[in-house]
């Protein structure tokens, strides 16, 4: 009898080591329904990555898609209305809560009662091609997951240490700053598994956002443009695309949302002769950047200082030149505006 009671309770203690692996934020990726003007035909390039092919297959459901295929090769004459590229990267995170969870949280099985709390960020890049091989659109979509989860071997090291070593468990203290600076890699597959159903969901009505938004703009008798990466500072990761026209820029606009970049206003617009000239002396620094100069270019491009910018103090304007940025007004949001290389000649 005292042998079973020893086993139960050998039993109960391991089975308060773990949590089970939880995603605490998929209501922040609701998918917004989307539909195309006529119904397309998207060639997909190879992948192999599960997450991908599971958008992919959610494309190929909607209505606004009329044939979904995959394994294309770029200018092999496949039908099709555009060739799409999709890729994803993760980065894992811990944060940094896990230390009080693990000490002196271990009293309570803290690890075990709420889980260890990391961070997954997944970037999916979404490339649309023209069936030639032409770029007409490449967007960054960012899914940013929290979760909660413990593993056997992390919860069992804390419940172990903490309740069998000497000083109260103050040994906890050395798992604890691990286990807050690290990520459990233990979690990455079921983590997969789990945030497949929300993560194809709301990836694929993003990219079906990006077809409607370069079907629109050539709807327009507009030239699609590629819309660049978040810029900070002065570097720029990959080279941009510039608009083409005799007047024509491309502007891109973002806003700041929970200390993240996230895109807010995205068009093309012929620009006035007195505003191109402006923009001149500017990036040639003839002129002052004064806010007059900057309400009139934000005017220009038909952005109203009333739809989001009370002021210009929340306004960074950037200019491409030999494939870097120069900023030109220094602020808060990011407003950054590409136009045409020869003017920098």
């Amino acid at each position: 009898m005292k042998r079973l009671a020893f086993v139960l309770g050998v039993v109960i203690f391991f089975a308060g080591c773990t949590h089970a692996l939880r995603v605490t934020n998929e209501h922040a990726f609701n998918p917004s329904p989307v539909k195309t003007s006529d119904p397309v035909k998207i060639g997909f390039l190879p992948t192999e990555d599960k997450l991908v092919n599971s958008v992919i297959e959610e494309i190929a459901l909607s209505t606004s898609v009329k044939e979904v295929k995959k394994n294309c090769a770029m200018s092999s004459g496949i039908e099709a209305d555009y060739i799409a590229g999709l890729s994803e990267s993760m980065k894992f995170r811990a944060s940094g809560q896990n230390f009080f969870i693990t000490f002196p949280g271990f009293i309570i099985f803290a690890h075990s009662l709420f889980g260890y709390k990391y961070y997954i960020d997944i970037d999916t890049n979404s490339k649309l091609f023209e069936p030639n091989g032409k770029t007409l659109s490449e967007v960054v979509i960012t899914t940013p997951y929290e979760i909660r989860y413990t593993s056997f071997a992390r919860g069992a090291v804390s419940s172990l240490i903490g309740w069998f070593t000497l000083g109260l468990g103050a040994l906890d203290i050395i798992p604890g700053a691990i286990f807050a600076s690290s990520y459990d890699d233990r979690a990455t597959y079921e983590f997969i598994e789990k945030v497949r159903p929300s993560y194809r969901a709301y990836v694929s009505s993003k990219v079906l956002e990006q077809i409607a938004g370069v079907r629109k703009t050539a709807a327009s008798g507009h030239i699609s443009f590629k819309m660049d990466p978040v810029v900070i500072g002065d570097e720029i990761s990959k080279e941009s695309a510039n608009s083409v026209g005799n007047r024509m820029f491309a502007v891109h606009v973002m806003k700041i949302e929970n200390g993240r970049f996230v895109p807010y206003v995205d068009i093309q617009r012929e620009m006035p002769e007195t505003a191109l000239q402006l923009l001149n002396k500017i990036t040639q620094q003839e002129g002052p950047t004064d806010s007059y100069n900057v309400r009139d270019i934000l005017l220009s491009f038909g952005i109203s200082d009333t739809q989001f910018l009370k002021d210009l103090a929340g306004v960074n304007i950037y200019s491409m030149k030999d494939n870097k940025m120069d900023k030109l007004f220094e602020g808060g949001i990011l407003f950054s505006w590409l136009n045409r290389a020869d003017i920098y000649q």
